[in-house]
């Protein structure tokens, strides 16, 4: 067995056999294929007995329809504003939504911008009843019973903000060179394929704008069009004990829309846990990110492994109780956790 080989079996058990003692996971309210497509991931729907793809959009307060497609789908205008109608049933996986109220947006700008028809956005107001889970190796997505869902696992947990009903991450950025910045980063899983979006005054506060090489570039869509400014390598984003090394980032370089705002600092995307499993718990108001077998064990508590015996290795991390630092190797990013060793009953 090669030294490479040797670090992904290992960690595959790792994961399986000394994660901790997992709970049960209570039955899923609803499963669903996803499809990944510009970095979002878009799930099927039934809206009004009609097949459709939503983008599914942990960043959005209000799941939407396309006003031409929601005409089309038959939707009942509500005639008091003119921007929400209701849908006679929505249908995701197996749970069910009747006479469901939602908003009506333009998305034909988005639409273009995207490549892709966009007929509509699941966003908050349906996700926040459930705990998430977001399998990105298997492009699955399960709605799991908020009140009995327990993480327990090797993962990372990010507490949400205090302040904010969506997912606001507390999370620090760092670019070479200069000490490490703390920011608030909504996670958007309809975001684009970066990893990080900072708007243009977070950028301007903290002289970002400087970061080199940059490249000018559309660094997202929303749903008034192309999001414009450049695109950067920071040194590294830290997100609770995951660390991820030279994440890509889209500076803001425009006052408007949502890179003008100030609510917020940035967003971040589906890039930063593709490989990964991720679960937003909205009940207990965090986020956990799982090792993943596949991912390739580099460091133990700062010692390299690619030398060291397997049955070494293996010992190392069958101590009940003890904890260790890993460094792990996911595609091209490096990634820092902190293990806690629980054997299985």
């Amino acid at each position: 067995m090669n030294r490479g080989a040797r670090a992904v079996a290992l960690l595959a058990c790792l994961a399986g056999c000394f994660g901790g003692i997992p709970a049960t996971p209570p039955p899923a309210v609803a499963v669903m294929p996803f499809d990944p497509y510009g970095g979002a991931i878009y799930v099927p729907a039934i809206v009004n007995g009609d097949s459709a793809w939503l983008m599914f959009d942990t960043g959005l307060s209000r799941t939407g329809l396309d006003r031409d497609y929601a005409k089309s789908a038959g939707a009942t205008p509500v005639a008091d504003t003119g921007a929400t109608a209701v849908l006679r049933s929505l249908r995701l996986g197996d749970l069910r939504l009747d006479n469901y109220r939602t908003a009506l947006y333009p998305l034909a700008g988005l639409s273009e911008a995207s490549g892709r028809q966009q007929q509509g956005l699941l966003g908050h107001d349906v996700l926040h009843r459930f705990a998430v889970e977001i399998d990105y190796p298997t492009h699955r997505v399960r709605l799991l019973d908020a009140a009995s869902y327990r993480y327990a696992g090797p993962g990372t947990a990010v507490p949400f903000t205090p302040d904010a009903d969506l997912p606001l991450l507390r999370a620090k950025i760092k670019a070479r060179g200069r000490r490490a910045i703390p920011a608030r980063l909504l996670l958007d899983t309809g975001a684009s394929g970066l990893c990080l979006i900072l708007t243009a005054p977070f950028v301007e506060q903290h002289g970002l704008a400087s970061v080199a090489p940059a490249i000018e570039a559309p660094i997202g869509t929303g749903l008034a069009g192309e999001l414009h400014g450049t695109i950067v390598r920071l040194q590294q984003l830290e997100l609770g004990r995951l660390r991820v090394a030279s994440p890509t980032t889209g500076l803001g370089g425009e006052n408007k829309g949502f890179l003008g705002r100030t609510d917020i600092d940035g967003v971040i995307g589906n890039a930063v846990f593709e490989g990964s499993r991720l679960i937003v718990d909205y009940a207990r108001r965090r986020a956990d990110v799982g090792i993943r077998a596949g991912d390739e064990l580099l460091l133990i508590d700062g010692r390299g492994v690619g030398e060291a015996d397997l049955s070494d290795v293996r010992k190392t991390l069958r101590v009940d109780g003890a904890t260790h630092r890993l460094m792990l190797r996911r595609d091209v990013d490096t990634i820092r956790v902190a293990l806690r060793l629980r054997r299985l009953l």
